[in-house]
């Protein structure tokens, strides 16, 4: 590998960008060098470079529907690790990278990604935190109360203020949130693109939408029947409470 030009490198595989990112190289400035070329400019361990190149390389075995025989409460844990790693990570890296092309590029497609892309964050970290807020911190309750760690009375004001299956219809309405810069992208097409900033940006953006899929799939199939039936026990256990007093 440490051969090849990075430019090579990162078509191969275009996880080697943030990769190279992460280490303080800009690939696309760089992408005549060779990779030793670029770790003797750059002062970087050539090991260890090739070393987290080849465990980003890897891909997870994890199946989602190994989540199913989780209490709701470590789901909702591994949603939420899901969730910083888009804020911190995924898109901030795809915002960088559309903001620092300066190739000649279809100028209107950079302006249109750099024009929706920002509002498509905002509103996304909107909706994530809205989320957690409600319905994460309502179902953590509910196993809470029948734990027996929260009284009667406050599940009682909760239930009565939160519905999980009116916020899974409205949830529904959001789940393809990356309509509009499928459609920008044109479903990510990269073979008529010669720019590897652009082909990263697509790449990241495909590999992002697909992360969202996955992401929706867990809370729809397999959080919000498991919260479902969290609240069915939860009201059932408030009945024969209230009944017995």
């Amino acid at each position: 590998m440490e051969h090849k030009s990075i430019e090579v490198l990162v078509n191969e595989n275009f996880v080697y960008a943030k990769v190279l990112d992460y280490f303080g190289v800009e690939y696309y400035k760089t992408k005549n060098k060779t990779l030793q070329e670029v770790c003797d400019e750059y002062k970087i361990d050539k090991s260890q470079l090739l070393d987290i190149m080849e465990g980003a390389d890897k891909q997870s075995d994890f199946e989602s529907s190994e989540l199913k025989n989780y209490p709701a409460r470590l789901i909702i844990g591994y949603l939420k690790h899901s969730h910083e790693l888009f804020i911190k990570d995924r898109l901030p890296f795809i915002l960088k990278q559309i903001n620092a092309i300066e190739a000649p590029v279809d100028k209107e497609l950079i302006h249109d990604l750099k024009t929706v892309l920002p509002l498509f964050v905002d509103d996304f970290i909107h909706h994530i935190y809205e989320e957690e807020d409600r319905l994460f911190a309502y179902i953590k309750d509910l196993e809470c109360f029948l734990m027996g760690k929260v009284t009667a009375e406050k599940m009682t004001a909760k239930i009565e203020s939160f519905s999980i299956q009116e916020f899974a219809l409205h949830h529904g309405d959001s789940d393809d949130e990356m309509k509009g810069i499928r459609g920008i992208t044109s479903e990510y097409q990269t073979s008529n693109i010669e720019d590897i900033q652009l082909k990263v940006v697509f790449k990241e953006l495909q590999a992002f939408d697909k992360e969202l899929s996955v992401h929706a799939h867990i809370e729809n199939n397999i959080l919000f029947p498991k919260a479902l039936m969290l609240e069915k026990e939860a009201r059932q256990k408030l009945s024969h409470t209230f009944s017995q007093n």
